[in-house]
């Protein structure tokens, strides 16, 4: 049985502290030299569900009487991982957010093989990544009276109508990656993973640019919710750490909705164009699909960038190992390990359905991994 513990809520907790928080990296106030370097202070906010801070944590109880998570006494900035096989089993739901994901895959294969270790009878809907068939699911695995319901719904804007259908079926919930009302949140240190990224993207600018002539253009989709945009403003922030402060019209976004690398190749494509003045530009999304997108047009645009993904799924591995970054274009990428999802996500349904309180939220570290380092982590 696994039994390994966890830092919670901001894995993000020692990166904020050294930065002193997180905060969009385009605003006027932070403008100033590129070549500064430490003269970037991002400020910390918080209050944003997904993504909150240390101190706002707090531990869940399930209420199966009032289908509510009520706050109780203890400490929530850690988790201890216990998949110990139940006196009772159960039914456990599992929403896939999208079944052909590269990111997804190990998720639903980590959560059926424990389901099998564990006795549990497991139910399954694939939402697609869409809003209306993740509620189509919702309907149909609420119908099937599951005990516990794991929401892999990537669509922040179905949240609430998803969320509507497993409370009034009293079903308790955990989701992955994008926040869920009356849901305990598990996934991605938001801000940290971009600062992950961004810091390895500023020292490379560094080295290679001096910090010159630095520009920002990301990939964003606001549909996938707060708390994932903000790996984007980490992005920004973890760069200007190092090379300090951008002007703000050298920090550009476009919407790459798709979750592909065909949309990302165009989207960049459009936007190198449309900036024949950008010289030196570090680029980053929200994961490694579509930062592969916006690498191959890196290359086929032969202009002087670098992308970082966010994920390291089985896309982002094959395409840091597949070339040096100064040939493909793609630095590395955060590491979120997908292939651990399961262990936390059945291990909090284990610990709700015994009466256990867990924390609201509960985030995975990050580290990077770039082309001599990913082989020791993905053999």
């Amino acid at each position: 049985m696994k039994k390994y513990k966890s830092i919670v809520g901001i894995g993000v907790v020692l990166t904020l502290l050294a930065l002193t928080g997180c905060g969009s990296g385009s605003s006027d106030e932070n403008a100033g030299s590129t070549e500064e370097a430490g003269a970037y202070t991002p400020v910390l906010t918080g209050g944003i569900p997904g993504a909150l801070l240390p101190e706002e944590l707090k531990l869940w109880k399930y209420d199966f009487a009032t289908a509510k998570y009520t706050p109780t006494e203890g400490d929530a900035q850690s988790y201890v991982v216990n998949l110990v096989k139940p006196d009772k089993t159960f039914t456990l739901a599992h929403m896939d957010g999208w079944a052909t994901n590269p990111f997804a895959i190990p998720i639903a294969k980590g959560i059926a093989k424990l389901s099998k270790d564990l006795g549990l009878k497991l139910i399954y809907c694939d939402a697609e990544f869409k809003p209306e068939k993740a509620i189509s699911c919702a309907e149909i695995l609420a119908s099937q009276k599951p005990d516990f319901v794991i929401a892999g719904n990537w669509q922040g804007g179905a949240a609430a109508a998803i969320m509507a259908i497993f409370d009034k079926a009293k079903i308790p919930a955990a989701s992955i990656d994008v926040s869920h009302p009356n849901a305990v949140f598990f996934g991605a240190s938001n801000y940290a993973s971009g600062v992950v990224g961004g810091k390895a993207a500023g020292e490379y600018a560094k080295a290679n640019w001096d910090c010159k002539d630095v520009w920002v253009f990301m990939g964003e989709n606001l549909e996938e919710g707060e708390a994932a945009d903000l790996r984007l403003v980490g992005f920004a922030d973890g760069v200007q750490e190092v090379c300090g402060a951008l002007p703000a019209d050298r920090i550009d976004r476009m919407r790459l909705s798709a979750g592909t690398a065909d949309q990302a190749i165009t989207v960049t494509t459009d936007w190198l164009t449309a900036h024949p003045e950008a010289k030196h530009i570090l680029s980053g999304t929200i994961d490694d699909e579509r930062a592969n997108g916006m690498a191959k047009a890196f290359v086929a645009t032969k202009r002087d960038g670098m992308v970082v993904g966010q994920g390291c799924d089985s896309v982002g591995i094959a395409v840091v190992k597949m070339a040096p970054a100064s040939e493909n274009r793609f630095l590395g990428c955060a590491a979120y390990y997908p292939e651990k999802y399961g262990d936390y996500l059945v291990s909090i349904a284990l610990d709700v359905m015994a009466g256990k309180a867990v924390p609201q939220e509960i985030h995975m570290e990050h580290t990077f991994l770039d082309h001599d380092t990913i082989g020791t982590v993905y053999k």
